[in-house]
């Protein structure tokens, strides 16, 4: 069944501090230097498990799944929830155990913290060079997520402390160039001022769009085998024993050591976090570019030529790697997050 608690449904709310400092510089250019912080409240999350049996329970072991009328389940002393009830004894330690799964899709519950450091470098038009440059270094925690119902799956409801980490999004290192050129040719300009070469090479105008970042992180899993209808269950964390290799190989060879995770034994928790910041997918790197020339025709009339390259290097991107410690290809990356080199070439009459 589907539930709505007495407050769901409220709109989440973030509160913002910022402290910038700006400084002129020569050329027309300003630098810039930000704190940024962000609070998340009442974020939606999927940590709602209400029928989830309680986990002090697990210490009854395999009596769980027996029939709650079975000879062991009447020796421990389980009560029937109500009379005519069949099923197991973790049915019967529901809190509900007339209902399986009791879904809460709309709760805000959910928490987050966001810390950045942001520089920027500005430099306005002067010499046909336009230039901005961004980084950002930051940090961001949460268990939840801005939707409602969204966010991560949490491995035990009686203690949803468990599930703060590493936001999926998190991305700590962000650098971003952006660029326009007049090139110095033709009519105006520095060189080739006149004559026919300039009516050739003139006009024409580079643009580019560089962006480098970090992974974003993975959640760790293993297969469920508690009998308590939760959700998710976590590996153990080995002490001591490095989370990631650096594979020779990056699709023949893993990027997690699977050395440093283990199976929780029968009827436990896990010890590892949800995330962690050095467990993430492979670093981004991206660059497009740009050449475009406006050629006046008549006073109405204009051509303009254009070719756009997107991943000019044709730089391969690899996914995430797999996240669930259970299976055979933990750690090991079998797809690839972008797309190879694209170009588009374009000319356009307006009239």
């Amino acid at each position: 069944v589907n539930m709505i608690g007495r407050n769901d449904g409220r709109a989440p709310y973030f509160l913002n501090d910022q402290i910038r400092v700006q400084y002129s510089l020569p050329g027309q250019s300003t630098f810039e230097a930000a704190y940024v912080g962000v609070k998340g409240t009442r974020l939606g999350t999927n940590l709602i498990n209400l029928n989830q049996v309680n986990p002090k329970y697990l210490a009854l072991g395999s009596l769980l799944t027996q029939s709650v009328t079975s000879a062991a389940a009447v020796a421990a002393g389980i009560p029937l929830p109500y009379p005519g009830f069949t099923g197991s004894v973790a049915q019967a330690l529901r809190p509900y155990p007339q209902y399986q799964t009791i879904s809460n899709k709309s709760n805000p519950n959910g928490n987050s913290t966001y810390s950045a450091l942001q520089l920027k470098y500005t430099k306005r038009l002067s010499q046909g060079l336009t230039v901005l440059v961004a980084y950002t270094w930051s940090k961001a925690l949460t268990d939840g997520d801005i939707s409602a119902g969204g966010g991560d799956n949490g491995q035990d409801y009686y203690n949803r402390r468990l599930d703060k980490a590493i936001a999926d999004f998190d991305v700590p290192q962000i650098l971003s160039v952006a660029y326009t050129y007049e090139l110095p040719f033709g009519k105006g300009k520095k060189f080739l001022n006149g004559g026919v070469a300039s009516q050739i090479v003139g006009g024409w105008q580079l643009t580019g769009i560089q962006q480098y970042q970090n992974g974003t992180p993975v959640q760790l899993t293993v297969n469920n085998t508690l009998p308590i209808f939760n959700t998710t269950l976590r590996p153990n964390l080995v002490a001591g024993v490095p989370l990631t290799l650096d594979p020779a190989n990056p699709l023949g060879n893993p990027w997690f050591n699977k050395a440093a995770f283990s199976i929780p034994g029968s009827n436990q928790f896990g010890s590892a976090a949800r995330s962690y910041t050095q467990l993430r997918a492979p670093n981004s790197y991206n660059e497009s570019f740009g050449l475009m020339r406006r050629i006046r025709v008549k006073e109405r009339v204009t051509i303009t030529l254009r070719g756009e390259f997107f991943n000019a290097f044709n730089r391969t991107v690899f996914g995430a790697p797999a996240s669930n410690v259970s299976a055979a290809n933990f750690g090991f990356v079998s797809s690839q997050a972008n797309s190879p080199r694209q170009g588009l070439m374009s000319l356009r009459v307006d009239f």
